[in-house]
């Protein structure tokens, strides 16, 4: 079944039903996941696709009970999504979801506030190359997380430095 198209209409159901995980319905997380296992099979290279897939790992270890569980989906999470990234480094999306999943994650447990810094770094890196890249509203949301993976990564005057930025954008 490799290499067939991915189904648009079947990838956009599953992208509907991983946001709404994202605002926490535990059963549209199930469903997603189960969704980008699928398309995940039919196109295993696609780094989109891993990306969401890395994504709902990381929501179902949000919603897992037991402690060891949450851990390990998360884990898993985070190297789909580091595989993700590996496949297509410049995808804007990718970035942005591996970072905002990372700036939300308890630094002391997974270290990963230098990744969020990286993909929001690199985000407004190709802003300044092309004004088209992001949205002010993205950029408000960047500039936002960045700071705050800056606080989590011990960083507290490039944290300073970079919510004076977002103010200029307010």
């Amino acid at each position: 079944m490799a290499g067939q198209r991915v189904d648009m209409n079947k990838f956009e159901e599953a992208k509907t039903q991983h946001n709404q995980g994202v605002d926490g319905d535990k059963k549209a997380v199930i469903k997603a996941n189960e969704m980008f296992l699928k398309l995940r099979d039919t196109d295993p290279d696609n780094a989109l696709i891993e990306a969401y897939y890395g994504s709902t790992l990381v929501l179902l270890g949000r919603d897992a009970v037991k402690i060891l569980e949450r851990v390990d989906k998360v884990e898993e999470g985070l190297d789909v999504l580091n595989r993700a990234v590996s496949l297509d480094s410049n995808h804007k999306e990718i970035r942005l979801l591996r970072g905002n999943i990372c700036v939300r994650l308890p630094e002391s447990f997974f270290q990963c506030s230098e990744t969020a810094i990286e993909d929001f770094t690199f985000l407004l890196n190709h802003y300044k190359n092309n004004s088209n890249y992001l949205t002010i509203k993205q950029i408000q949301l960047v500039l936002r997380n960045l700071s705050t993976a800056y606080q989590n990564a011990g960083k507290p005057d490039k944290a300073k430095s970079t919510l004076q930025r977002l103010n200029n954008w307010n």
